[in-house]
């Protein structure tokens, strides 16, 4: 009769499984024969070598494989038959039967990992996890129509190449395509929250924060140092109109390596439009005292109107910052002009180092000591003038097609809004009341007010 050795493989499995130790020998050592008796010795020494891993004791399986290995010739032995529920046919079994192996070297070769996978998942399941994700691998890029091979003559039937078992195509880590709206498959964060995200063979990916928290969690393993970005080349401070002074006194302390930055200003002078510039070009990543801890390890972090936020919020930011020393945070906040502290003088140039408590009077005692004692540059924004107002209006309009202003209504618009202790909040608003169309400043009459 024919019997496919993949399924009594199969069934061996199936009864290691269950705990039927003496069974599933027993149906290896069957699929084994089967193998030896079709020609294919090296798959016969195989499932031998695994049956005896089942049980080491068996001095019987331990003799077979010794013969096998040796290539001794004897006399072919009955194949061992199994007890089962099922009615077997005798004649299946007896000595002087012909068997006929129904196998393929794709269908063995499954089978025969199948049933190696049975003990690994016990004794090593990491190194399951990683045998399985090769081999979907493996076989993902070799699906193709396969072509009907004719059958080989029993004498010619030769096992095939031991080296090609096992083989996958060798994959790890990449970095994630910029163009796939993807998400952490750790924090469940989008990209264009976390930032650029590393690709896992299997179709996971991993942002860097949470490789740093897995980094922490592993004792003993050192996270790799991140490699080293191309900054951009437009400057960081772009959409920021005016603040010339502010903006190189930025640049040139993230170059000098500070890591401590606090943007100070009135209301209206442009602090959250700064940082969000810095956000859109890419140059850094807005977070806040919830969210810091599972920002990028690499971007810049901005938080903004450190000053609004309650007790425990900063609080929970200086915690952050006396745990990352070498994070580097930009920070703003409302408030006027700083006393100078004590003058420094270098080739360089000079340097007012302001006190603590310059700091604290300045932003009117909105900030906590434990944040104010690790500022390390301070970056003073000046209140906009009339001039820089009406430019900015004017870029603002240019986003507008619906609506035309005049010089002098653009002037007008920009005077007011200086008088305003908000100047750019204010200067906002009042472009936003405007209605669609061509306006100009009216020019008062006799007896008549301002239209």
């Amino acid at each position: 009769m024919a019997e496919n050795v993949r399924d009594v493989i199969r069934a061996a499995q199936a009864a290691e499984l269950g705990g039927d130790k003496r069974r599933a020998i027993e149906l290896f050592q069957r699929a084994a024969e089967l193998c030896r008796r079709g020609g294919n010795r090296a798959r016969a020494e195989q499932l031998l070598r695994y049956a005896l891993r089942l049980d080491p004791s068996r001095t019987d399986l331990e003799e077979a494989l010794r013969r096998l290995e040796a290539g001794e010739s004897e006399p072919s032995p009955p194949i061992p038959v199994v007890s089962s529920d099922e009615e077997e046919d005798e004649d299946d079994v007896h000595e002087g039967a012909t068997w006929e192996i129904e196998e393929d070297s794709s269908t063995l070769q499954d089978a025969l990992r199948e049933a190696s996978l049975a003990v690994d998942r016990r004794a090593n399941p990491v190194g399951l996890a990683v045998k399985v994700m090769r081999s979907a691998v493996l076989t993902a890029e070799s699906v193709g129509p396969r072509r009907e091979e004719p059958p080989a003559p029993p004498a010619v039937s030769s096992p095939s190449s031991p080296e090609r078992e096992g083989m996958f195509i060798e994959r790890g880590p990449t970095r994630a395509d910029p163009a796939l709206e993807a998400w952490c498959s750790f924090c469940c964060r989008p990209r264009l929250e976390v930032g650029p995200l590393v690709a896992g063979p299997a179709g996971a990916f991993i942002c860097a924060a949470c490789i740093g928290e897995s980094s922490s969690l592993l004792g003993g393993v050192t996270a790799r140092a991140p490699s080293a970005r191309p900054r951009a080349s437009r400057p960081i401070t772009q959409e920021l109109l005016g603040q010339a002074e502010a903006r190189a006194r930025l640049e040139s302390g993230l170059a000098a390596g500070v890591r401590r930055v606090l943007v100070l200003g009135p209301e209206g002078s442009g602090k959250s439009t700064w940082l969000r510039a810095l956000v859109e070009a890419g140059q850094g990543e807005a977070v806040t005292p919830e969210s810091i801890d599972r920002a990028s390890v690499e971007a810049t972090l901005l938080v903004e109107d450190v000053d609004r936020l309650p007790s425990a919020g900063q609080a929970a930011l200086g915690a952050f910052l006396s745990r990352h020393p070498q994070r580097t945070v930009v920070m703003s906040a409302r408030g006027g002009a700083v006393v100078p502290g004590p003058e420094l003088v270098s080739d360089s140039g000079r340097l007012f180092v302001p006190t603590t408590a310059s700091l604290s009077e300045a932003t009117r005692g909105a900030l906590s000591l434990l944040l104010l004692e690790q500022v390390q540059l301070l970056v003073v924004l000046e209140t906009p003038g009339v001039e820089l107002l009406r430019e900015i209006a004017r870029r603002q309009l240019a986003a507008r097609e619906d609506i035309q202003l005049s010089d002098e209504a653009l002037t007008a618009l920009a005077q007011e809004a200086a008088r305003s202790p908000r100047t750019g909040h204010e200067l906002k608003a009042l472009l936003a009341r405007i209605p669609p169309g061509s306006w100009r400043r009216a020019t008062p009459g006799p007896g008549k007010g301002d239209t």
